[in-house]
């Protein structure tokens, strides 16, 4: 999977970051941003390539798909930046006309809309009969606003993508203008829609069939928020591109692809399915992250993850799922130091001009610093000081873990965590214990007609390494974490969840079967 045949360089400049390692094992940028976000991203490319007739075309890592985001400024206005309005309707009394131009003033005023479009607000008359009508529209959108509890600015408030127009990219105020902000869409959503995108051809045709209706603007809850546009369809940013992944094939393509194709197959209705599909984003790419390291420092298969259904006291599941999760973390700065060592110290130039004992040693530091900067972008302001070849080489070392550590291991916390796979509750550790959203929605990718408990469990132990009972804790635990009684334990607690859940039935001999309520062959 990691070997050159299957990756392609980035076409792209990397004179903007300060190295080129971690983008070259995971893509860029696996970085911390809202959960949300992850899906709004994803989507806002989707929607992008939709418009271009391009919805999930296959990509190499040489490609640069290009996409244009929506900006929404006259709908993000007037839901998050428009504070007097139910002020304003209350002291009207009634008075509809008196409403609309103390609106329309303050709006004028108040609003902020940048260059190309103007805080008159007053086609709004055109399409709502009253002012009320309005602000219920208005009240109406709010309650799907995502985050809710977050003191996030208006320009990166977001509601839920009840269609094409709903979907739009965040923004940073300057001024009287906008600029595109990467703290809240880090790229990990164009990420994850880069890896759908490598999937085969036949699941890609079948994500791009079923997805395609909620980019379609005729759609009635996308109509719903055109009436609050001036124009039939939103005002659109400047062009996106740059997001890189390695490898031409993983196998996190397919898997990830087979489970939102599986959602997506339920014909939920409207955009319910999303509902879903987020959490197994954030599963997926993290998978994605564990197992391409565990790749890099030479296993070829994703390492197990022992998971704890919450137990009300501490057990050896939990030891056990704490320690998994502990030793899939330090994967990541195991594979950052496998490719300093194989990809950039191994080069024969280097080793050679490094052996010279003919030169003297600032020589080589130069030459090392030189060769750094050309083979991975290292921006070297940082290393210069170092007063030798040693200095500098552990230096590099450092500041590579370092840079890892606080980007890359912390967005994929950051995902496992969002994504409800891995939690602190009831400790203070972080382990794999996953909540009853992410259980309900690997039920629904996973199964299509009643499976006994048994053939459930093999399955997520197959696809995702997942290890919940005993059979499977058996193989991949290690001695002094494994207990049968307590991991029999962990799966009569996943029974029970998946039975309150109306995910499971136990039958009169005592076997229970896992179900998909909303698959009508299940």
């Amino acid at each position: 999977m990691i070997e050159l045949d299957n990756t392609e360089d980035f076409s792209g400049s990397k004179n903007q970051n300060d190295s080129w390692i971690i983008e070259a094992i995971w893509g860029h940028r696996i970085e911390r941003q809202p959960f949300s976000a992850l899906m709004l991203e994803f989507l806002g490319m989707a929607e992008g390539m939709y418009r271009q007739k391009k919805l999930f075309a296959h990509t190499s890592p040489s490609d640069n798909p290009i996409y244009v985001a929506n900006r929404s400024l006259q709908l993000r206005n007037i839901l998050f930046n428009n504070p007097q309005m139910e002020e304003i309707l209350r002291n009207s009394l009634g008075d509809d006309a008196s409403a609309w131009e103390k609106w329309l003033e303050v709006m004028k005023i108040s609003a902020s809309v940048g260059e190309n479009l103007s805080p008159d607000f007053s086609y709004l008359k055109n399409n709502f009969e009253t002012f009320g009508e309005l602000v219920n529209v208005v009240r109406l959108l709010r309650n799907i606003t995502i985050d809710q509890e977050s003191e996030r600015g208006w320009t990166t408030q977001f509601i839920f993508p009840i269609g094409p127009a709903a979907l739009y990219e965040a923004l940073l105020e300057r001024g009287d203008k906008f600029e595109r902000t990467r703290r809240v869409f880090t790229r990990t959503g164009e990420l994850g829609y880069l890896m759908v995108s490598r999937a085969s051809e036949e699941l890609r045709n079948k994500i791009e069939r079923k997805l395609a209706h909620s980019f379609d603007p005729n759609g009635a809850r996308n109509k719903l928020v055109l009436r609050l546009l001036s124009s039939d369809e939103p005002d659109k940013g400047e062009k996106k591109s740059g997001t890189y992944l390695p490898y031409k094939t993983h196998p996190a393509y397919n898997r990830m692809a087979e489970d939102i194709s599986a959602i997506l197959d339920l014909d939920l209705p409207d955009q319910d399915s999303f509902e879903f599909i987020q959490p197994l984003l954030g599963l997926h790419i993290y998978l994605y992250g564990i197992e391409t390291a565990s790749h890099w420092v030479g296993t070829p298969e994703m390492p197990p993850m022992v998971c704890e259904i919450l137990a009300p006291r501490s057990d050896l599941v939990r030891k056990a799922a704490v320690a998994s999760y502990l030793d899939n973390d330090g994967l990541g700065s195991q594979a950052v130091r496998t490719f300093i060592d194989t990809t950039l110290f191994s080069d024969p130039d280097l080793k050679r001009m490094l052996a010279n004992n003919e030169a003297d040693d600032e020589s080589k530091r130069d030459y090392l610093l030189h060769f750094l900067e050309k083979s991975c972008a290292l921006n070297k302001e940082g290393m210069a000081n170092a007063p030798d070849t040693k200095s500098l080489i552990q230096n590099f070392y450092s500041f590579a873990d370092k840079f890892y550590r606080s980007y890359a291991a912390d967005g994929l916390t950051g995902l496992a965590t969002g994504c409800g796979f891995v939690s602190r509750r009831g400790t203070t550790r972080f382990r794999y214990a996953p909540t009853d959203g992410l259980l309900r929605a690997l039920v629904l990718a996973n199964v299509t007609a009643p499976v006994e408990e048994g053939a459930f469990l093999r399955r997520l132990y197959d696809r995702y390494r997942i290890v919940i009972g005993p059979v499977e804790a058996k193989a991949t635990v290690r001695a002094t974490l494994f207990d049968e009684t307590d991991f029999k334990k962990n799966r009569d607690r996943l029974v029970q969840h998946l039975i309150g859940m109306g995910l499971a039935q136990r039958m009169s001999d005592a076997c229970t079967y896992v179900l998909n309520p909303m698959d009508e062959h299940a």
